[in-house]
């Protein structure tokens, strides 16, 4: 509720930010190069949407400006972060690939061709479908450390001058401590996801989805990194404590 909160003080602002990260991120990826460099800045970007959420709860404005607040302060630190995502994410990607690269890759040659379902294709399609499931699984299992390390790291990083692999570890800790509570959060993302997913799709756009949850998403993580790290509505700029 309390990043539903801090969407609403501003609501167009926060649309208007998270669209130009949606078309940044849409125009870099026609140049690999660009959207490596794109990955680790994320952690730069995100840091400064969330000195927005900050000044909002001051009762500053939030700020287009606000997108680029992250170069100002630990910007280094911030891309050793995405750094950390970009090596995590390929890795896990290789494990992916590895157990169902190749049941992926008959599956789209299986579906591009359009053939009749004879019973031997069938055969051959639900046991494609079978690894390309233990796949996703196995990477969904090997991405979650990955992910509860990097939800926090560039808030206790930004806010807190943390450095990176202490920020990691602290973020990691309290994703642990809060699994309850991270798990009904997960739970709700995903219920959203497989609503707004298969509109994207349609679209073409695989993580439109993703970006429509944005506005929601975005402040609740400062929402959550307050009631985790700042006790008792100490200023974002206190020692990071752990309730």
């Amino acid at each position: 509720m309390g990043g539903l909160r801090l969407f609403l003080r501003s609501p167009v602002i926060w649309i208007v930010l998270l669209l130009i990260l949606f078309i940044a991120t849409k125009v870099v990826n026609f140049i690999p190069i660009l959207a490596l460099v794109a990955v680790l800045l994320m952690p730069v970007f995100l840091a400064g949407l969330m000195d927005g959420c900050k000044a909002l709860e001051e009762g500053r404005e939030l700020e287009i400006a606000h997108l680029i607040k992250g170069f100002q302060k630990n910007a280094g630190r911030l891309v050793t972060i995405g750094g950390v995502s970009l090596v995590g994410n390929l890795i896990v990607l290789m494990i992916v690939v590895a157990i169902g690269g190749e049941a992926i890759s008959t599956m789209a040659k299986t579906l591009s061709k359009d053939p009749t379902i004879t019973p031997q294709i069938a055969e051959q399609m639900q046991a494609a479908t079978m690894t390309v499931t233990k796949a996703a699984l196995v990477g969904a299992t090997a991405s979650l450390p990955l992910l509860m390390a990097l939800w926090f790291a560039p808030l206790l990083t930004y806010f807190h001058d943390v450095k990176p692999l202490e920020a990691l570890k602290s973020s990691f800790i309290a994703c642990l401590k809060n699994a309850l509570p991270m798990v009904v959060y997960g739970l709700v993302i995903l219920v959203g996801l497989m609503v707004l997913v298969p509109i994207g799709i349609r679209l073409g756009h695989y993580d439109l989805g993703l970006w429509l949850m944005a506005p929601a998403i975005v402040p609740s993580i400062y929402a959550s990194y307050k009631d985790i790290f700042v006790a008792g509505g100490a200023p974002a700029g206190a020692s990071p404590l752990l309730k």
